[in-house]
């Protein structure tokens, strides 16, 4: 088994491509239960199986499977992240107002 750190711009497909295994294996290997990795992180990279075959013929399409998480929680995680920047951006504008104000009573 092979160790590799997490680079910025890293994701789990991504790594999982340039290490020839899958995002489910690098899930497994780490006990993982979100494909969400970050920076510094330290991952175990499984050695590569078996290229698998053909199939036995047309089916259904497959789904997003495991490894790409809830689009629920996604969402919701994406709702509280967004949440929290705009409480920043807010904070933000009114220290600029409060700057705003002082430069002006100095230049009277």
């Amino acid at each position: 088994m092979i160790t590799y750190v997490v680079q910025p711009g890293d994701t789990l497909y991504l790594i999982a491509n340039r290490y020839n295994t899958t995002v489910e294996a690098l899930l497994r290997a780490n006990n993982l239960s979100t494909p969400y990795v970050y920076v510094g992180q330290t991952l175990y990279i499984p050695a590569p199986g078996p290229v698998p075959g053909p199939g036995p013929g047309p089916g259904p399409a497959p789904g997003p499977g495991p490894g790409f998480g809830n689009l629920e929680q996604r969402v919701n995680r994406l709702e509280r992240e967004f949440n929290q920047l705009n409480r920043e951006v807010n904070r933000l504008d009114q220290r600029l107002d409060r700057l705003e104000q002082r430069v002006t009573k100095l230049e009277r």
